[in-house]
């Protein structure tokens, strides 16, 4: 059974990302229109791509990094296929609906192609891990 100081810990984590998600909420909302559409712009998206990958947790992406590890696919790898298809593979897992899945998928099952079913990356995900050693380094 996890300690009181691990939970402690993880409510600190908690609090201290919602905090942090709430700050920068609020500097989003303190743009006019104009400006949030530079700066999304400038991140290669769209004002409300921003604003929901705000809204979503921390490291809302560490699932995709590590399936990715598992099937031996690096970004190197993603971006060799397709210049700029890692950030939207990123954008994609960060607000995906099946985060509970994924990370029991990859801890009891890592090797299991189940997450196919589910993964809404997963045709571009297969199709690099096809395409890895057939473009240059």
């Amino acid at each position: 059974m996890p300690s009181v100081d691990l939970h402690l810990a993880n409510l600190q984590r908690f609090v201290h990302g919602l905090r942090e998600r709430w700050r920068q909420r609020g500097e989003l909302a303190a743009l006019n229109e104009s400006e949030l559409q530079k700066l999304a712009s400038g991140l290669g998206l769209t004002s409300s791509d921003l604003n929901r990958l705000v809204d979503c947790v921390p490291d809302a992406a560490d699932l995709l990094h590590k399936r990715l590890n598992v099937l031996g696919i690096t970004r190197a790898d993603v971006e060799r296929v397709a210049p700029g298809l890692a950030r939207d593979l990123e954008r994609t897992c960060a607000c995906c609906s099946h985060k509970r899945t994924c990370a029991e998928d990859l801890i009891q099952r890592p090797d299991d192609a189940r997450w196919r079913e589910y993964c809404p990356n997963s045709i571009a995900i297969t199709s690099v891990g096809s395409c890895r050693g057939r473009f240059p380094t």
